[in-house]
């Protein structure tokens, strides 16, 4: 019986470093999951195995005092009939009595060594799944945290290249150069570009759109800028890159510029509903309506500057 307890606490130990955080590293989250799985899989096991020594060991208690009760009367039949051969069979009946009565500690002790290593189990395999935890959520936050610097810098090397772009066109116009080029579909006012998009999209969508245009949302500065919109705008409505959606109230060009200029709707901006965080320009007069961002304009202006 003790090889047998021996042999269950070195596959305990494989088990346990087979299962350490440690020897798979900080990248290898379904290895560590799989174990907490096995962990789980053996101290299923080792409850069956309990389950079943107390089973036999309540067999052994049941077949030891049957044994008792038939020694019992054999002795009373013997004395009877006075024979010896069933004198021998008892005697023998009462030597392996005895030798149940010796198993039972050793099966006491291996079924206590057994409920031991199932805590033992259950402890670690807690310690595991809190780790387990522990590094799901690191890793969830590192996610975060590389996708905003991620985003930070690719807005920051928008702004880069606009600038660039702004101080080679100044550059090239003070040289006499004409800056009036736009791609085509592309219509020119002053020294920008305009695309006046035509699809049903949703604020991101229109913005998205814009950037793969090699623009962005249309920034409106002047009466003379709205003018021209209004007149070849949609007439159903377009999306405009103003918004709010940092802090509610405090509208931002996509350019990143203050709003110094404005053409709201009478009682607008209102915010209604569920909030209304971004900007729209209205069918025909071409006033401003702050809408929910979710929803969908027919139309979407994008701007860039023109080339020389």
């Amino acid at each position: 019986m003790e090889p047998e307890a021996k042999w269950n606490g070195s596959s305990e130990q494989v088990e346990f470093s087979r299962m350490s955080p440690r020897s798979q590293g900080f990248t290898k989250l379904p290895g560590q999951k799989t174990c907490g799985k096995s962990v789980l899989l053996f101290t299923f096991v080792l409850l069956i195995s309990v389950a079943l020594w107390a089973a036999l060991l309540f067999l052994f208690l049941t077949r030891s005092k049957e044994i008792a009760q038939d020694l019992e009367k054999l002795q009373e039949s013997c004395v009877y009939h006075n024979d010896s051969g069933i004198v021998t069979i008892i005697r023998q009946l009462q030597m392996d009595q005895w030798d149940l009565k010796n198993d039972v500690p050793q099966l006491s002790k291996a079924l206590n060594k057994l409920q031991e290593d199932q805590t033992t189990l259950k402890s670690k395999a807690s310690q595991m799944n809190q780790q387990l935890d522990r590094l799901e959520e690191d890793r969830t936050a590192f996610k975060s945290q590389v996708l905003n610097e991620q985003n930070a810098a690719t807005q920051a090397w928008g702004k880069l290249q606009e600038e660039i772009e702004k101080l080679w066109t100044e550059f090239q116009r003070a040289n006499g150069s004409i800056c009036t080029n736009c791609p085509e579909n592309w219509q020119l006012f002053e020294k920008k570009c305009y695309f006046f998009g035509k699809e049903p999209k949703t604020w991101s969508q229109a913005k998205f759109a814009c950037v793969s245009l090699q623009g962005r949302l249309v920034s409106i500065k002047s009466k003379e800028e709205q003018a021209f919109l209004t007149q070849k705008a949609n007439k159903k409505g377009s999306w405009i890159g103003l918004r709010d959606l940092d802090i509610e109230g405090e509208f931002v060009w996509m350019d990143g510029s203050p709003l110094n200029y404005s053409n709201w709707s009478p009682g607008e901006p209102n915010n209604q509903g569920q909030g209304e965080d971004c900007v729209a320009m209205r069918a025909n007069n071409g006033r401003w309506n702050d809408a929910n961002c979710r929803g969908q304009q027919e139309s979407w202006i994008c701007e860039k500057l023109a080339t020389c």
